[in-house]
């Protein structure tokens, strides 16, 4: 257990901002977890699960329904709950071991790009659920290096999303990564985590080695100390290169700098966020008025057309918590706009609307090119819009419950109902 002391110790000296945190947490706090070091991190860069050694994680789940899907006074279940942790021991002087697993857990990036539907011949497939979405983790530490792997998988075949027996249902996304964080000195650190996936969905059977359905990425980033704001210069980068089945493609660039401040009984971070996204589809990725997207299995050859969606812009986002009447709650706050430029052009020979088309099927044209501007949603409740509030409570340094407030809540007439009061709701234990 002393070498354990010594890595939360090592970990709090270099980054004192480091927390045991939630998805609650950063939802409600800024979005996104570029520019703060916490326990969600072990989800980018798995070395990062040696600094928080013993510790369970879990969330309740989210209450993002679409809109008009929960009416007022009526009660639904969350949805995605999951839970996992961490576990470590110690086997020397500034040695330790880490194993982890996560079971529940939906990542979005990959499964975001797994249709709705699949379209073979004259039969439309709902594409099924992956059920077993399980984290795995393993890491070390050794003299002020700490390294970790992950595998994500997520899977199902036979039962498609109507929970019929169908043969030609299947979806599936596999993750591999490895990572490391260096503290090259006691005011610098720097991070690393390079990966590879696979994302696949039916009827059609596919090579588990077929380089096509194979993406790969990589992050860094690093925090070095500025003793003026009790604070650290955080720089990040990333990329993600995704492929999946019909030409489908993304090129994702990120360049950022952010800071980060604790200061009496509280925290400060805020960062701007540079990206480049490129994104292709060929003619058997179409969506529908309702916004569904559709894969069909079809051959146009290798030549066939795709449409194209690139976007240039920025993200400007900022977080603040801070412990108020008593040290065991907390209040945060955050919000994050995003401005880009867009340039949009279809491919020949697309029937119906493009997955890419930022207009519907119905009131846009999708047939035409053009360029413009984009933003991010204003207030439609999800982690990608403006701004976030939530709470925390926090009992003797163990456990922690956070939770995310609905955006509506204090304009809501209390005498007429309403479907939620949290979107979501998360929490840790430590030991």
């Amino acid at each position: 257990m002393k070498t354990l002391r010594l890595v939360v110790a090592a970990a709090v000296a270099l980054c004192c901002v480091s927390a045991f945190a939630t998805n609650a947490r950063v939802e409600s706090m800024g979005k996104n977890s570029t520019f703060i070091m916490d326990d969600m991190s072990i989800f980018d860069n798995p070395a990062n699960m040696n600094l928080y050694p013993n510790f369970l994680i879990g969330e309740l789940g989210n209450y993002l329904y679409p809109n008009g899907s929960v009416e007022a006074g009526q009660n639904r279940d969350p949805l995605n709950p999951w839970f996992g942790g961490i576990f470590s021991l110690g086997i020397g002087a500034e040695k330790a071991i880490s194993i982890g697993g996560v079971l529940g857990r939906r990542d979005e990036r990959l499964l975001g790009f797994i249709p709705d539907y699949v379209v073979s011949g004259r039969d439309y497939i709902k594409t099924p659920e992956p059920v077993t979405n399980f984290d795995g983790f393993l890491g070390a530490n050794i003299n002020n290096v700490a390294l970790g792997a992950h595998i994500y998988i997520a899977h199902q075949q036979g039962l498609d999303g109507n929970n019929a027996i169908n043969s030609g249902a299947f979806a599936s996304a596999m993750q591999l990564d490895i990572g490391t964080n260096i503290e090259i000195s006691s005011r610098h650190a720097f991070e690393l985590s390079l990966g590879s996936a696979r994302i696949q969905y039916g009827p059609e059977d596919q090579d588990i080695f077929d380089m096509d359905l194979f993406s790969f990425f990589g992050r860094a980033r690093a925090f070095s100390k500025i003793d003026a704001i009790n604070g650290h210069l955080i720089p990040a980068v990333s990329i993600y290169n995704t492929y999946a089945l019909g030409d489908r493609e993304k090129l994702n660039l990120n360049l950022g700098i952010g800071v980060d401040a604790a200061f009496d009984r509280g925290f400060f971070w805020m960062g701007l966020n540079g990206f480049y996204d490129i994104e292709k589809a060929g003619l058997n990725w179409w969506s529908s008025a309702s916004d569904l997207t559709y894969y069909e299995v079809k051959d146009y050859g290798k030549t066939q057309e795709t449409s194209r969606l690139w976007q240039l812009g920025g993200t400007i986002s900022f977080g603040i918590e801070r412990n108020i009447w008593w040290d065991w709650f907390v209040i945060r706050v955050g919000g994050q706009k995003t401005i880009a430029y867009a340039d949009y052009k279809p491919a020949e020979g697309q029937e119906g609307a493009s997955i890419l088309c930022p207009s519907s099927a119905v009131t846009g044209n999708c047939s035409q090119s053009g360029n413009y501007f984009i933003t991010n949603p204003i207030n439609d409740g999800t982690r990608e819009d403006n701004v976030g509030f939530g709470f925390g409570v926090n009992i003797e340094e163990k456990l922690k419950v956070d939770a995310t407030v609905a955006e509506d809540l204090l304009f809501r007439n209390p005498f007429q109902g309403g479907s939620r009061l949290m979107s979501r709701i998360s929490a840790t234990y430590s030991f």
